[in-house]
C-alpha cells in the first residue's frame, strides 16, 4: 500500500518516528532542516517497489538521495531485510483495540508537531528573529488549531495561518506582505487571503467564547 506524504499528499519516501510521521523527501528536506534538532530525527525508508518499510536508516538534511535499500522483495537475504514490512500491518491486537479518542489525539498531536516545524522554517525564510517567530508559531498554530478548513488543501490552510500569524503578530516586521509569504509557500496570495479571513473569523468566534465562558464562571463565584 502507497503511504502518502502528511505535509503534501504525494507519495511518501521515509517515516520519522519521532514525529509519527510519513514524509516526502520535498518535504522532509524542509522540515527537518527546519532547526538543529528536527535535523537529528532519524528516518526510515521506504522501499520504493513494495512500499513498506526497511530498516535502513538517514539523519540530517543532507543526505545523498536516492539511498541504497535493501528489501527482502529484492531477494537479499540480510536479517535486516527480513523484516521489511509496514509498520501499519504489524499492529498488534491490543493497538488495534486502542480508543478511537487516544488515536485521534496522538494524530493531532503529531500533525501539530509538523505544522510548528514549517512555521518555524518559513520564518526563518521571511528573517524573523527568535521573539518575533516565537510570535508567529504562535499564532498560526492557535489559528490552525481553532479554524483548520478541512474543505482545503492541507498546505494552503498552513499557508494562511502562518499569514494570520504575521499580519497579527506585533513582534514581526511591519513591512512583511502576503506576496512574501506567497514567495516562500508556493501558495497564491489570492488564495492565502481568503482561507486566512476564514480563520480569523473563527478565531474571533473562539476568543468570544471563552470570555463568555470566563464571565459566566465569574458570575458563578459571585453567587456562592
Amino acid at each position: 500500500m502507497v503511504k502518502l506524504c502528511e505535509l503534501c499528499g504525494a507519495e511518501a519516501h521515509l517515516h520519522c518516528d519521532a514525529d509519527s510521521a510519513f514524509l516526502c523527501r520535498s518535504c522532509d528536506v524542509k522540515f527537518h532542516a527546519s532547526n538543529f534538532l528536527f535535523s537529528r530525527h532519524v528516518r526510515r525508508i521506504i522501499c520504493p517497489d513494495c512500499n513498506s518499510l526497511t530498516r535502513d536508516e538517514i539523519s540530517g538534511h543532507l543526505s545523498p538521495w536516492p539511498p541504497r535499500v535493501t528489501c527482502s522483495c529484492r531477494g537479499t537475504s540480510s536479517s535486516s531485510a527480513s523484516s521489511c514490512c509496514s509498520s501499519l500491518d504489524l499492529i498488534s491486537t491490543s493497538e488495534l483495540s486502542s480508543s478511537t479518542t487516544r488515536k485521534t489525539m496522538v494524530r493531532e498531536k503529531r500533525a501539530k508537531a509538523v505544522a510548528e516545524g514549517i512555521f518555524v522554517n518559513w520564518c526563518d525564510e521571511l528573517g524573523l528573529n527568535r521573539d518575533s517567530r516565537t510570535a508567529v508559531v504562535s499564532l498560526a498554530s492557535f489559528a490552525l488549531a481553532v479554524g483548520k478548513s478541512r474543505s482545503a488543501r492541507t498546505k494552503v490552510v498552513l499557508a494562511a495561518a502562518f499569514w494570520f500569524g504575521v499580519r497579527n503578530s506585533r513582534k514581526a516586521m511591519t513591512w512583511q506582505s502576503v506576496k512574501k509569504v506567497e514567495d516562500i509557500t508556493g501558495v497564491a496570495a489570492g488564495v492565502i487571503r481568503a482561507i486566512e479571513g476564514k480563520l480569523a473569523r473563527a478565531v474571533t468566534l473562539q476568543v468570544r467564547r471563552c470570555r463568555v465562558d470566563s464571565e459566566e464562571g465569574w458570575d458563578e463565584n459571585d453567587n456562592v
